[in-house]
């Protein structure tokens, strides 16, 4: 996957567009729209599918961490967002879902139901098709015992760049 592409998003660019923002779901909307037609340029112009994917996932990785950056998390939280499905394997066909695991350390979801809620919340409203879950490492591990796809899925899972 990419470091950088400056022509897929700009994150200085993108940055200096929330600050000028009153809302920042005009500034998502737009480096959505300007990813769809560099990828699709892209894929028009012949580039490797396997890089297309890679690519999209690149900047969903991108846009999750600022969307994840919205809101106040504090120092000590323990709370993770974890790419799951084919999204935590770097693969994001145009279209699919994006599969979100939001994990949390202690069974007490009310400690971040608020800000999860609001997170998820902006992310329907910048138009991403997000499937997600949030769950304990304790429900995690009971719902593993139970069912082993959830544990090859967990295996594959991979962190978001969001903390």
């Amino acid at each position: 996957m990419p470091q950088v592409d400056p022509d897929l998003f700009d994150r200085g660019q993108f940055q200096a567009e929330l600050a000028l923002k009153a809302s920042p779901i005009a500034a998502f909307k737009k480096a959505i729209r300007r990813a769809r037609d560099v990828l699709d340029e892209r894929f028009r112009s012949g580039r490797d599918i396997r890089r297309l994917i890679e690519d999209r996932a690149w900047f969903v990785d991108n846009i999750l961490q600022k969307a994840w950056d919205q809101f106040e998390w504090s120092e000590d939280a323990d709370i993770a967002l974890l790419a799951v499905g084919g999204y935590g394997r770097g693969e994001l066909h145009p279209y699919s879902d994006i599969d979100l695991l939001i994990l949390l350390d202690s069974d007490d979801h009310e400690v971040f139901r608020e800000p999860i809620e609001r997170f998820l919340t902006l992310l329907w409203d910048i138009g991403l098709e997000v499937g997600q879950s949030v769950r304990s490492v304790n429900e995690c591990a009971q719902e593993g015992r139970a069912d082993l796809t959830v544990i090859t899925n967990l295996m594959k899972a991979a962190p978001s760049p969001a903390p």
